[in-house]
C-alpha cells in the first residue's frame, strides 16, 4: 500500500487506526495480529493486510509509533521557523538514539519485506507531518512544490537513515553526529527557505 498517492490523508488515518488498535491489544495483554487489529479498529481484514502483511511487523511498528510524540508536542511554542525545524530534527535524532536497536530491527524487517512482489509500503513517514507543521509559518510564501521539496529534503536528511549513515558509515560519536545533523539541516534551510 503506497501512502504517498491517492487519498493520502485517509490512508494515513487508516494506518494510524491499525497501529492504535495494535497498541490497545498489547496493552490488554492480547496477542497482536493483523486480523485482531483490524477487528479492533473496525477495518476489514483485506484492507488491514494491504497496510501490514505480517503481524510481527505491525506489532513492532505499533510499539515504535506509540513512543513518538505528536508533531504539536515536538514543535511546542517555538515561533521562529528555524527553531521549529531544529526541534523536529533534534527530536528525531534523540528518538532514534534512544531506540536504536528497535529501529534497526524494524528497518531490517521493512527492507526485507519491501523486496517481495506486491509488498505493502511499511514505513509510516512520521517525520513528514512534523516538518510540515514546523514549516507551516512559511507555507503561504512558497509554491506547493517548493514547500514539499523542503519537507522532503529535511525528511531525507534526518531520522533513522541519517542516523545510520552518521553512526555506521561515518563512525561518529553521538555528539559529533548531532552537530553534523544540525549543519545539514541549516544548509537545507539556507538553500530552500524563502527569504524573510
Amino acid at each position: 500500500m503506497r501512502l504517498d498517492t491517492g487519498r493520502t490523508k485517509q490512508k494515513l488515518r487508516t494506518r494510524q487506526a491499525l497501529l492504535a488498535a495494535a497498541r490497545a491489544l498489547a496493552a490488554r495483554g492480547e496477542p497482536v495480529s493483523v486480523t485482531a487489529a483490524a477487528a479492533e479498529a473496525g477495518i476489514s481484514k483485506a484492507t488491514a493486510y494491504r497496510y501490514f502483511s505480517a503481524s510481527d511487523t505491525l506489532a513492532m511498528e505499533a510499539a515504535l509509533d506509540g513512543a513518538f510524540a505528536t508533531a504539536e508536542a515536538v514543535v511546542g511554542d517555538a515561533v521562529a521557523v528555524r527553531e521549529r525545524v531544529h526541534r523536529v530534527s533534534r527530536y528525531l535524532f534523540e528518538a532514534t538514539r534512544a531506540s536504536d536497536q528497535g529501529f534497526r530491527l524494524f528497518l531490517a524487517k521493512a527492507l526485507e519485506a519491501s523486496v517481495q512482489p506486491g509488498a505493502p509500503q511499511l514505513r509510516g513517514g512520521r517525520r513528514l507531518p512534523m516538518y510540515e507543521l514546523a514549516l507551516e509559518p512559511v507555507r503561504a510564501r512558497m509554491t506547493p512544490q517548493a514547500f514539499q521539496d523542503l519537507v522532503h529534503a529535511l525528511s531525507g536528511a534526518t531520522g533513522l537513515e541519517a542516523w545510520l549513515a552518521l553512526k555506521d558509515v561515518c563512525r561518529l560519536d553521538d555528539a559529533v553526529a548531532a552537530r553534523i545533523q544540525e549543519i545539514t539541516v541549516d544548509a537545507i534551510l539556507d538553500a530552500l527557505l524563502p527569504p524573510g
